[in-house]
């Protein structure tokens, strides 16, 4: 009987020592205690985890919705020069003169010229630049929009398909590269580096391609009969000056040309880094992206900056 008392208290002695070392053990372990949880409490932790996310989610997509709705009602419903579609709902009201360039020859005093010279273009630049702004917002509004998955309107996709075509958006680019690419292109320009580069392409207002074919900026075309010929033009050339019937249709089409050319993806880049910087656009530091427009590179440019700086175009 004692044999089996002593053998008794022996196993006691054993299960308490071995308690006593798996607790000392699960203290040791604590700070990777969660690390062995059950799996069902594994489980349900990351559910309610999910369930968290989802709800965040579900009110950011609620709050870009709003955004969304506001955004239309703020700024799509103050469109005055284009439709949703991007096409024009309201033509320019000028009141200078488009049809034909004034003779600025006539103006003998040079201060007298350059400030009506100035005056004459003024307005069109302005009508580019809000044409430009609307049609922006238009595309923001559908890059909101894509970014929520909610389906294009017929209106929205007709205008993707002008701007891809009008900004020359490869065909290979799919949607949300076309929207990236177009956020890049259909910005505008700044009123000093139209109006510097008009000035020195067009001897302000002078030159015989001003004056015969309401072409400031020299710009070129490339079907025979398009524009007039250039009396220094080699004869294994064959490009002409391109002929407009008014002068703001030049200065549309120049607009354009910046925007679009692979030639000015510079000035884009530049335009992009300002808009990042907060800064307003600068045509001392967009000119910069001018080098391949004249065979006279970083001298072109320079002249520009001159021109720029000596009229106060930045005042």
């Amino acid at each position: 009987m004692f044999y089996n008392r002593a053998a008794s208290l022996r196993v006691l002695i054993v299960v308490f020592t071995l308690t006593v070392i798996a607790c000392s053990n699960s203290d040791d372990d604590s700070n990777e205690a969660s690390t062995n949880l059950p799996q069902s409490e594994d489980m349900a932790t990351i559910g309610e985890s999910e369930d968290d996310n989802s709800a965040d989610i579900a009110d950011e997509e609620n709050s870009s919705k709003i955004v969304f709705e506001d955004y239309n009602d703020k700024y799509l419903s103050q469109l005055k020069l284009v439709a949703r579609d991007g096409t024009i709902k309201k033509g320019p009201d000028y009141e200078v003169n488009y049809t034909k360039l004034p003779d600025f020859k006539k103006i003998n005093h040079i201060p007298d010229r350059k400030k009506s010279f100035f005056n004459y273009l003024m307005p069109a630049i302005e009508y580019q630049n809000q044409l430009i702004r609307e049609r922006r917002q238009i595309l923001k509004g559908i890059a909101l929009k894509m970014k929520l998955n909610m389906t294009l309107s017929s209106a929205q996709e007709n205008y993707m398909v002008t701007m891809r075509d009008r900004y020359r958006v490869p065909p290979e680019n799919d949607r949300n590269q076309a929207v990236e690419l177009l956020l890049r292109r259909v910005d505008t320009l700044p009123v000093s580096m139209v109006l510097a580069q008009a000035a020195m392409e067009s001897a302000w207002g002078t030159s015989r391609f001003a004056r015969e074919a309401n072409n400031l900026f020299g710009q070129w075309c490339y079907s025979k009969g398009c524009g007039l010929v250039p009396k220094q033009r080699s004869s294994s050339e064959a490009h002409e000056v391109q002929k407009f019937r008014s002068v703001d249709r030049a200065i549309g089409a120049y607009f354009l040309n910046i925007n679009s050319h692979p030639a000015y993806q510079k000035i884009r880049e530049i335009r992009e880094t300002l808009r990042a910087k907060g800064v307003d656009l600068s045509g001392h530091e967009m000119v910069a992206g001018l080098e391949r427009y004249s065979a006279k590179g970083q001298a072109y440019i320079d002249e520009l900056r001159s021109l720029i700086r000596t009229n106060k175009l930045e005042s």
